[in-house]
Parts: C-alpha cells; structure tokens; sequence
C-alpha cells in the first residue's frame, strides 16, 4: 500500500500541480476556428488551486483567450526513462481564463518562476487566471475521476 493511497483524487491533483509548473494550455483557435491550439505554459498555483499564468499580448495563446476565455491545462508527472507515458499521473482543469491583479499574483508566480522577473515588467506581458470548473485527474491505469472546484478549493487546504 503507497502512502498515497488515503489521498482523495483531488488531493493527489492539487499536489501534482504544486510540484509540476508547467502544463499544456489549450485554448479555442481563431486562426483555425473550431479547433483547440494548445501550447506549452508554465503556472504558478494561487491559494484556491487555480492556475495563475503570465503570458505575452504576442502570444497565440493570448488572442484566443481574449476571444473566448473557455480553456483548459493538461498538467503530467514528469516521465521517467523507460516507463510507460499512460502510466503516468495527469490532471486536466477546465474553467475560463480571466484576468488576473498584477499586484495580487507576481510574487506568487516570480516565487515558483524565478526567472520570469526578466519579462513580467514589459508592457505585453499579463496574469492570468484559469477559473477552474472541473478537473479529470487520471491516477494511471484504473484510477481516474471527475473532480468539482469545490473538491479542489478543499484539497488545497
């Protein structure tokens, strides 16, 4: 029996997405209308649990946002050599991406990304914050689940 055993899936994704720090952001095209364009971002996690995430008015990412705030963050454990990729753990939130207060979330995110205080003062650059509704958190083969914002907001506490 691991110790993570007694953890709820909610538990076991608010800890992945502690230590990880960067996921897949997929946001709704408006170059290829209809269609997800995801995209590689690193994120900082806010005291509620949701993704707080600095990106560039230059960003394809950012121009879809701004479209339509529906998104979503793939975040997976880091893959070992040799193990199987659909072993891994995995959390995927969904939720809607809105602005986020400068002043409320840089020391959060420079705390988790030392190296963004370069760009986080250039005038393209913005927080934002994925308002997650629900999450599916794959534990690997047999565990899996749907998880509400509430479980969420509790597990990170």
């Amino acid at each position: 029996m691991s110790p993570t055993d007694d953890l709820s899936d909610a538990q076991m994704s608010h800890r992945l997405l502690s230590r990880s720090g960067v996921g897949a952001l997929a946001t709704m095209s408006v170059e290829a209308p209809g269609f997800p364009f995801a995209s590689l971002t690193p994120f900082a996690v806010d005291e509620s649990g949701d993704p707080i995430l600095l990106l560039s008015a230059l960003a394809e990412h950012t121009s879809n946002v701004k479209a339509d705030p529906r998104a979503s963050l793939l975040v997976a454990d880091a893959l070992r050599e040799g193990a199987d990729p659909l072993a891994l753990e995995r959390v995927t939130l969904v939720g809607l991406m809105t602005s986020a207060v400068r002043e409320d979330v840089e020391e959060l995110y420079a705390s988790a990304h030392p190296e963004s205080k370069m760009y986080a003062g250039f005038k393209d650059f913005d927080f934002y914050r994925l308002e997650v509704q629900r999450a599916r958190y794959v534990g690997g083969f047999g565990r899996m689940s749907w998880i509400e914002r509430q479980e969420l907001t509790v597990a990170g506490r």
